[in-house]
């Protein structure tokens, strides 16, 4: 399942992401979305390596509060993406959410950030001109490349929310007490043990999500 995503920073071509992540010993995209690892960041949210490097780098140059994540594009189908998103600052989105830019999506790169964009763009190679003129790889006049605002289609294959993003009271069986992992499995507990109709059991997810 996708989710919409909302964010600042900046696009490069996976190829050259790649490379950049290849000469820093950390495992290549392949084009695929990171995998997420038990690692929390400082607000529970699950890590994945490249992020945990990227933040490790972004600290390096005064930023210790870092963000940064790695999003490719959920094509649907299609052929390979060839482009990623390195943001500095993201909202995700499954049905409907409120925004406030300023706070949520800042227009200024932070520390470090735009020096990044330059070191990893350095990778290019003879030949890629191309992919370096697509749309969204420069901003409009006045527009700091590092910090454009792009909605990107994710695939993730774990999402990155923090944990437990339902809480443990939402996910107890009124009946038995029984506490389940998931929404879902509470749902063919009720039905199964109890004979309750899952459709008497609303989401638990927030309206803001």
């Amino acid at each position: 399942m996708g989710l919409t995503t909302i964010l600042r920073g900046f696009k490069v071509p996976i190829a050259v992401l790649d490379r950049f992540l290849a000469s820093n010993a950390v495992d290549t995209t392949g084009g695929c979305p990171p995998f997420l690892t038990p690692d929390l960041d400082s607000n529970g949210i699950p890590l994945d390596p490249h992020s945990a490097f990227l933040r490790a780098k972004l600290a390096a140059a005064g930023d210790n509060n870092s963000l940064a994540r790695i999003f490719i594009p959920n094509r649907r189908g299609q052929d390979s993406c060839t482009h990623a998103y390195v943001a500095h600052a993201y909202v995700m989105v499954f049905a409907q959410r409120k925004i406030t830019l300023a706070a949520d999506l800042p227009d200024r790169a932070p520390p470090g950030f735009a020096e990044l964009r330059r070191e990893i763009l350095g990778f290019a190679e003879e030949g890629e001109e191309a992919l370096l003129r697509v749309d969204g790889m420069q901003g409009e006049e006045g527009e700091e490349p590092a910090s454009l605002l792009y909605v990107v289609i994710t695939e993730e294959r774990a999402f990155p929310f923090a944990r437990p993003f339902v809480p443990e009271s939402v996910l107890t069986c009124e009946k038995c007490g029984a506490v389940f992992e998931a929404w879902v499995n509470l749902h063919y507990h009720c039905s199964e043990a109890h004979n309750l109709e899952m459709r008497g059991y609303t989401s638990p997810f927030p309206d803001n999500f």
